[in-house]
């Protein structure tokens, strides 16, 4: 590539990265995936590499990956829970790889304590309100204490210079923990006794936490940030707490430099508050702001460009000590041959430490890819892309009725030279343009290749074939919208059951069985960009075959632990352009679903079914289904169902 022109603000410097050993450290995983387990090398390579960089901080991330009280997978040689522990000798292994190889490269750690990631978020979710809940905190504060005595008894006399503090990687966010006990709970349970003892073990380290922010690409109101900044004084105040670290606070996900400023700026004058409140107690003034700028997707198949995460943590960087970004596989070079790493991460850091170098970002020429594209059943339309250049990453965009919107992003992996982009979210006899352009590393853009196109006014068949068995989704079914998992259409009989006229129903079909998304969540597909009409509805659209009796539709969706991973706030279902029904939020199982269904839309993991029944007896042929967003999220959605 040409270096052609440019000059940019310089980029803030990471001072340091994560790195997540529960990652790298399956044997089992290695073989399923046929890639090798990380070793002594491994690490020295990350550590060497982020010495070069001029970061000075490795921050593994767990300690203990904790299931139950039975069964424990420790990532050091634990001697007290040995009855328990069920790592591998490799797993066993990761801990002492990253202090070695941090000490080789002078690198300072913090060592981490244990998650229990399942356990917590269902406590957390739950507000911890439940004598189990409030039991699983104590548990968790005893058990932490227990690893951090051990893992400083095994590992100060070799790298008491590396060990600069702890890590707790419990992770909150700014939703569950305004309400009623739920803090006063997390404070008095777990982080009083913890965080005590740790100052006590290591009287100067730094003992920090990096909680979720959400911003939801929107500026915060006055009440978010007193909200949210009340909860972390009210933490200063009464633990030993010392360094609030908010993790995707410049993340590729669900922040954007437009409002991080915003809670930045607010938080750094809440830290300052808390400091002078330490001194008024006789205490330390040593509250520290620090920036998490996760820099890869939610997915973990993309890498943020340069450009995008030099603007954000600009945004923070007047208000923050320092940032540590989360993890070293979204940036540091490493072979394929391992378990983590992105298809890109040599660009992707050649590209960091270049813009380091020179104290701007460069501006390269990155060439127009040559695409071709055709529809397909109808109406998705099917981009063939041929790489012409060194480019990191295709994006592509739509344009439709004035409102342009992005599709889809993608690594283009340095070994594949052809790549494919899918629209299958566009209305039948639509007229839509796109733009699909290349990007490299440092987040220069090609030219366009630019289309237009008017799809056909036939929709896609498949739906009203009744002689076939439809157990997966039928991709010709759907117009537009969603992906599906499970398509079924069902009859009366099948799973309802009646009281007088009411109907109530738990299982409308018979399907495989549901599996939780905390057992197989690569089983549910993650539609990037869904599709949106004039109205600011996702719309599907079914074509019945012919005029049916319709009794009841319904719609399920899961629910994942990540706030950006939402359920619906609403359904609107249109028969023939006539109102059906509308499903608010959500329905819940084993309810009358013919009462009105009320309720919020939490973060509690699970699947939630929205239930449309008529009011009086309906019929048609053209099913519309508009889906209500609360904002820019993903959709688990796993079934539909029309009876």
């Amino acid at each position: 590539m040409q270096n052609i022109q440019g000059h940019e603000p310089s980029l803030p410097r990471i001072s340091g990265m994560f790195i997540r050993n529960d990652l790298v450290a399956s044997p089992e995983e290695a073989k399923r995936k046929q890639r090798h387990v990380w070793g002594q090398a491994q690490y020295q390579s990350i550590s060497n590499n982020l010495a070069k960089a001029n970061m000075t901080v490795l921050i593994p991330q767990i300690a203990v990956t904790y299931i139950d009280t039975h069964h424990q997978i420790f990532y050091y040689p634990t001697k007290r829970f040995q009855a328990t522990d069920t790592a591998s000798t490799s797993e066993r292994a990761q801990l002492g790889y990253a202090l070695q190889s941090a000490k080789d490269n002078n690198l300072d750690v913090y060592l981490p304590l244990q998650l229990s990631e399942t356990a917590w978020f269902q406590a957390l979710y739950n507000h911890f309100d439940s004598n189990e809940n409030q039991a699983f905190l104590k548990a968790n504060a005893t058990f932490s204490i227990q690893i951090a005595d051990e893992m400083m008894q095994l590992y100060e006399p070799a790298y008491g210079a590396q060990i600069k503090g702890f890590y707790l990687p419990f992770e909150v966010d700014n939703a569950n923990l305004y309400e009623g006990k739920a803090l006063d709970r997390w404070i008095e349970y777990y982080l009083q006794p913890v965080t005590s003892h740790l100052r006590n073990l290591l009287p100067k380290g730094r003992i920090v936490t990096s909680p979720l922010l959400y911003t939801n690409l929107k500026q915060p109101s006055e009440k978010d940030l007193s909200q949210w900044n009340t909860m972390w004084q009210n933490v200063f105040f009464r633990t030993e707490l010392d360094t609030l670290m908010p993790q995707d606070g410049a993340g590729w996900e669900s922040a954007s430099a437009d409002q991080l400023s915003v809670w930045y700026r607010s938080m750094a004058d809440m830290i300052t508050i808390s400091n002078t409140d330490r001194k008024l107690q006789g205490r330390s003034a040593t509250v520290e702001l620090w920036n998490n700028p996760e820099s890869y997707s939610m997915s973990g198949s993309n890498t943020m460009d340069i450009t995008r995460l030099k603007k954000n943590m600009q945004a923070v960087e007047p208000y923050v000590q320092r940032h540590i970004s989360f993890s070293v596989h979204s940036l540091m070079p490493m072979s394929e041959d391992f378990l983590a790493g992105q298809a890109n991460n040599e660009a992707y850091y050649q590209a960091y430490t270049e813009s380091q170098r020179l104290g701007y970002i460069p501006t390269k020429l990155v060439k127009t890819p040559e695409v071709t594209y055709a529809i397909q059943n109808q109406n998705n339309v099917v981009f063939h892309i041929t790489r012409v250049g060194e480019e990191t990453g295709y994006v592509l965009y739509r344009t439709w009725n004035g409102k342009r919107i992005k599709i889809k992003e993608m690594n283009a992996k340095i070994e594949q030279t052809a790549f494919t982009f899918t629209d299958n979210q566009v209305l039948p006899h639509a007229s839509v343009s796109y733009e699909l352009m290349a990007f490299d590393a440092y987040g220069n853009r090609s030219f366009p290749y630019t289309c237009a196109l008017s799809l056909p006014v036939t929709i896609a068949d498949g739906i009203a074939d009744f002689t076939k068995k439809i157990s997966k989704v039928n991709a010709e079914a759907l117009s537009t919208g969603l992906p599906v998992q499970t398509f079924t259409f069902a009859d009366q009989s099948e799973g309802f059951a009646y009281e007088g006229d009411r109907v109530l129903a738990t299982r409308l079909t018979e399907h495989r069985p549901y599996v939780p998304w905390t057992t197989k969540q690569e089983d549910y597909t993650v539609q990037e960009q869904i599709y949106t009409d004039t109205e600011g509805f996702a719309h599907l659209r079914l074509d019945l075959g012919k005029n049916r009796p319709i009794q009841a539709i319904g719609m399920s969706f899961l629910q994942d632990r990540n706030a950006s991973i939402r359920i619906p706030a609403s359904i609107q279902y249109e028969v023939d352009g006539h109102a059906y029904a509308i499903a608010k939020q959500p329905s819940i199982p084993q309810i009358d679903f013919t009462q009105p269904v009320t309720g919020e839309n939490t973060y509690q993991p699970g699947e939630y079914w929205y239930w449309g029944f008529p009011r009086t007896a309906a019929q048609g042929q053209i099913v519309d289904i508009k889906i209500r967003i609360e904002y820019n999220v993903f959709l688990f959605m796993r079934e539909l169902l029309v009876l």
